[in-house]
Parts: structure tokens; sequence; C-alpha cells
């Protein structure tokens, strides 16, 4: 696996984040509520460009951080995550909140990136000053479920969204 970097999101990166997006297709398994959310870029589907949701995010900063996974060989990004320095600045149900969203780009799964990614953001989060991190995926999203796992995650209960009908694993690392 190639190293990794994470960037903040910006209008440089504005180009990367449009194919990010593209990268995703349309009939894929619905991980989140909102069907054209996609994990790590989460409020970008309800802005009409890249540019608003960038500026967006750095309305937030302080509160939220939005970050792509580079690969530094090339300088592509495969992966996206989202860091919410509180529980409460997650807009979802607060039983169904989490302080990491990530993805990786469907043609750069299977690599390690996601593991990396993780680690990556964990890091970011003990730098915040967070004892532990929530962290919350689909049931069905095995993938995620063993990225999880692997970096620590302490698995804590199932939920289900009455509204989402959508079963969710809630997790929880405890940053040392």
């Amino acid at each position: 696996m190639a190293a990794l970097t994470l960037v903040e999101v910006s209008s440089a990166w504005e180009q990367q984040i449009q194919d990010y997006r593209r990268a995703f297709p349309k009939d894929r398994e619905q991980v989140t509520p909102e069907p054209d959310r996609i994990p790590g870029l989460d409020g970008l589907e309800a802005f009409s460009s890249v540019r608003e949701w960038v500026a967006y995010c750095a309305s937030m900063r302080g509160k939220i951080t939005w970050y792509l996974a580079v690969r530094e060989s090339d300088g592509q990004a495969v992966g996206a995550l989202v860091l919410r320095h509180l529980l409460a600045y997650d807009d979802d149900d607060p039983e169904f909140c989490s302080h990491i969203g990530y993805s990786i780009r469907p043609d750069e799964r299977r690599k390690g990136y996601a593991k990396e990614q993780l680690r990556l953001g964990l890091k970011k989060a003990k730098a915040l000053g967070l004892a532990s991190v929530r962290l919350i995926c689909r049931d069905t999203n095995i993938g995620s479920d063993k990225t999880i796992r692997a970096c620590g995650g302490v698995y804590v209960d199932t939920l289900h969204g009455e509204e989402s009908s959508m079963n969710v694993n809630r997790y929880d690392i405890f940053l040392s």
C-alpha cells in the first residue's frame, strides 16, 4: 500500500473532489439516510458546487474538519474523511452520531487505504484532545466493520433507524 496523507479540503482540490464524487455509482448500496451522501464528504450533496461546499467547510473550522486522503506517490485523492470535534456537530439523530465518517473511492478499495485513512483520522482526533471517538457503520457494511475493528473499535451495540430502516453498528475507539 502506498503512503497516505490527510489534507484539509480546499478549493485547490476542487477537481479531485468532483472526480471523487463521480467515482461513486448511482446504484451503490445506501450507507446513509441521504441517498446522495458520500461518507467523508458529508454535506456536499446539499450544495450546487464544490466551491460552495468548500466555503461551508471553512465556515465550520473549529467544529468539523473535512480531509482528503491523498496518496503521496501521485497526489491522487483515494479517500475522504470528516472529523466532528464533538458529536453535537453530527446532523443525524443523536443515537446515530459519529465523530468520524469516511469512504474510499470504489476503484481504490481492498488496498488497505481505509485502515490507514482511519488511523490518520484517529491521530487528528487525539490531537484535538479527544479521549475516545464514536464510529458507526451500517450493519451490512462488512468492509467498514472490519476497518473499524482493525483500528481498535470496540462494538457497543446495533440500533435500528425508524426513518431510514437501516441497522447501524456503533463502536468506540479509545485513544491512548
